[in-house]
Formats: structure tokens, sequence, C-alpha cells
């Protein structure tokens, strides 16, 4: 396949259109200039599509694990004692955190033989109010009316 115009040069004739086989060798040149162009065009689209795609999954991560984070944190507090081992319905956290909300679920875990279950369930769910995000963690417990999380200073050899 030939790219531009190379015509041979010929004197020229009364009858020649010399004319004509300059306005076609210009108008090929347009018409590469306007192929290029357009696919440059659509190579950027192609690009600014897929950097738009790999945004909103950063921000979606980043989201995620900010979630994961507020759930950690609440179980982190319910293992030192400063949060009751219960269950609470959905509540917006307070600034900067005002468009999360966060619902503590406890159920016991089964225990062999019907006996009274040695742990309970607790599970942290964490929600955004605009992006789809929802985060569970859960974590074994002993029951609230079993004594503290933490040892005690006392019990420690």
């Amino acid at each position: 396949m030939k790219i531009g115009c190379i015509v041979p040069w010929r004197p020229p004739t009364p009858h020649s259109g010399s004319g004509a086989t300059a306005r076609t060798c210009r108008g090929a040149a347009l018409m590469e200039v306007l192929l290029a162009l357009a696919l440059f065009v659509a190579a950027a689209a192609v690009v600014t599509s897929a950097l738009s795609a790999s945004m909103d999954s950063l921000d979606r991560q980043r989201m995620g694990v900010h979630a994961l984070n507020l759930a950690t944190s609440t179980l982190a507090e319910m293992q030192m004692g400063v949060r009751p081992v219960a269950a609470e319905s959905p509540q917006a956290l307070a600034a900067p955190f005002q468009d999360w909300t966060r619902e503590v679920l406890v159920s016991p875990l089964e225990a062999e033989g019907g006996e009274v279950p040695a742990l309970v369930r607790v599970e942290v769910v964490v929600r955004h109010a605009t992006a789809p995000i929802v985060q569970r963690l859960a974590q074994a417990f002993p029951p609230s009316g079993s004594g503290s999380l933490l040892s005690s200073p006392s019990s420690l050899p």
C-alpha cells in the first residue's frame, strides 16, 4: 500500500490535466491527516475511559479499607472493654465519619450437647450512606456476663 502521492514529473501539455493530479495529491494528504486524527481521538477515548475506570476502582478499594478499619476499631473497643459486647441498631458515626453507619449484631455460637454457649458471635456491619460499600467483620467473644475480656494484672503469673 502506497502512502502519499508521488507523481513523476511530465512536462505539461495542452491536453493533460496537471492541475487535477495536484488536487488529487492534496486530497490524499488531507485524507491521511483526517485518518490520523480520527485514530488519535479513538485512542485518547480508550485511554481516558480506562483511566476513569481505574480511578473508580481505586476509590472503591479505599472506601472498603476505610470501612474495614471502622469495623476493626469497634471490635477492638469491645476487646478493651471500652464498648459493651451488646447488639446495637444502625447508628450514624460522629464527624468526620458522618457518611458511615455502624451496626452490631450479637448471636450465640452453638455449643455441643445443648449446653449454654461459651462464646457469642459479634458481627460489626459498617455501611456507607451514598456509596454501595458494606463491610462485615465478626469475632467470637465470651458472653458479657462472664467477666472482662482482658485478664487482670493480679491473675497474671
